[in-house]
């Protein structure tokens, strides 16, 4: 007997139940699973999906993989519940089963050029030394190093391509970025979908929200995909939201605030960041001297397993050299005796920003500290950290993360349904943190630090938006 269970299998997901993937039903076919076992999807399993804040929640063990499964999942249910409309909207539209295809192989590479501690080696490294990001590594490796697989991809886990299409790894790859100019012209319907992906409401922030809390042990209301899910269609704008889906919006976006605030910006967290800083650059100099993309062999090795296991080694070093002197403040930052302890904390809205502290950099901060520190006291180690808490985008109703909202009343996406909502959910705050390798002079630190805060400022410097 042919059985739909030959072809395809299940995967036990915490948050989504059951997720399902084709597997190949004779020798030589590509499957879903084939992509999943490739060895730079394989990878992702030992890369930690939150960078420093699984040490300070003892729970937070998963990788970017498990979440990677689950924005395939998601992806794909998006691309079902949208067919109809979305082939309203483009005459070019093929099989339900490619469309599908498509979003999923994006949910489950999008995450693929990350390197350990994900975006943190992106801004410490990746970016000053070779001016690359790990979408753009992802998007080179679906296309040159996954692409042959996923040109033979025949089905979704709904049903077969339509006789003569393919899957372009190109659209792959378009749709995880909004920085797509390397990557030439995509069909009308691909284009459309883009948002699904790369907008404000995403299945990558839908899972990695739900994931992240109920993994770290933390408490969110409830993240309403469901409902998300089922008023969404595409319309000219894209992926377009009903007015009916406003409330579950307003909860999602409150939501991550809150996570934002709770895991991400943890303290310990950034104590952490702020230790790993100081020898990140120098460590990775010796592991990873060359760009990812001309040492392609050398990046899939690259993980946390593999960076803590090499940093490791470096301790058998007889003397003083300078790698064993950085596998030291390894050691320290693995058992967590962290060199800096918060001792100032202050989270300032908007609407609240002292005159030019919107703009404040770390080093803009710790200089207005320094001047209004006691004189015998200047001289005092310590660390800032301006944190930027922004849980919707700068501006949601242009450019790539705009939130389309459909009235039906008018029969038209009204932006002012969403001005409304958005004025339950903070634009923007900041975080104002200093931290210190003793406690010894908190008080005097918080003094200068609140002042910092609440004094007008008395230069008008060009300041950088971190």
């Amino acid at each position: 007997m042919a059985l739909p269970y030959d072809d395809v299998h299940l995967i036990a997901d915490p948050l989504n139940g059951y997720l399902r993937i084709t597997v190949p039903r004779t020798t030589g076919e590509v499957a879903e699973a084939t992509v999943i076992d490739d060895p730079w999807v394989q990878r992702l399993k030992r890369i930690h999906q939150l960078q420093s804040s699984w040490w300070v929640f003892p729970t937070a063990e998963h990788s970017r993989f498990s979440h990677s499964l689950g924005v395939m999942h998601l992806a794909g249910e998006f691309g079902r519940h949208l067919y109809d409309t979305l082939r309203d909207q483009a005459a070019d539209t093929p099989s339900p089963a490619l469309v599908e295809e498509t979003l999923r192989m994006a949910g489950l590479l999008h995450d693929l050029g990350h390197g350990p501690f994900s975006h943190f080696f992106d801004d410490q490294y990746l970016h000053p030394r070779f001016g690359l990001d790990h979408e753009r590594i992802s998007q080179h490796l679906i296309v040159h190093e996954l692409g042959g697989l996923l040109e033979r991809l025949g089905r979704s886990p709904h049903g077969g391509f339509a006789p003569g299409e393919r899957l372009d790894p190109v659209w792959v790859a378009w749709l995880i970025s909004v920085n797509n100019a390397d990557l030439g012209e995509v069909p009308r319907w691909v284009s459309l979908l883009h948002s699904v992906l790369s907008g404000a409401i995403t299945a990558d922030n839908l899972d990695y929200v739900r994931r992240d809390a109920y993994l770290c042990g933390v408490s969110l209301n409830a993240v309403d995909v469901e409902r998300l899910l089922y008023y969404s269609f595409c319309s000219a704008d894209g992926l377009t939201f009903h007015k009916r889906a406003l409330n579950a919006l307003r909860a999602f976006l409150n939501a991550r605030f809150y996570l934002y605030e709770n895991v991400y910006f943890h303290r310990i967290g950034h104590a952490i960041d702020l230790h790993m800083r100081e020898i990140f650059n120098d460590t990775m100099a010796l592991v990873l001297p060359a760009s990812p993309l001309d040492d392609l062999h050398a990046y899939q090795h690259l993980t946390e397993w593999s960076l803590f296991t090499e940093v490791e080694r470096w301790l058998d070093e007889p003397g003083s050299t300078r790698r064993r002197r950085l596998a030291q403040e390894w050691q320290r930052i693995i058992h967590r005796d962290v060199k800096y302890r918060m001792v100032y904390e202050q989270a300032i809205e908007r609407v609240s920003f002292p005159p030019g502290a919107s703009d404040w950099t770390s080093a803009e901060f710790h200089r207005r500290i320094v001047e209004r520190l006691p004189t015998e006291l200047r001289d005092v180690e310590f660390v800032c950290d301006v944190a930027s808490q922004d849980p919707r985008p700068l501006n949601p109703m242009v450019g790539p993360k705009r939130i389309p909202v459909y009235d039906p009343a008018t029969g038209r996406v009204d932006e002012e349904l969403l001005t409304g909502i958005l004025e339950f959910v903070p634009a923007k705050a900041r975080l104002y943190r200093v931290f210190a390798t003793t406690h010894e002079h908190d008080r005097e630190l918080a003094e200068a630090a609140r002042r910092a805060l609440t004094e007008p400022a008395t230069d008008q410097a060009s300041l950088t938006n971190l």
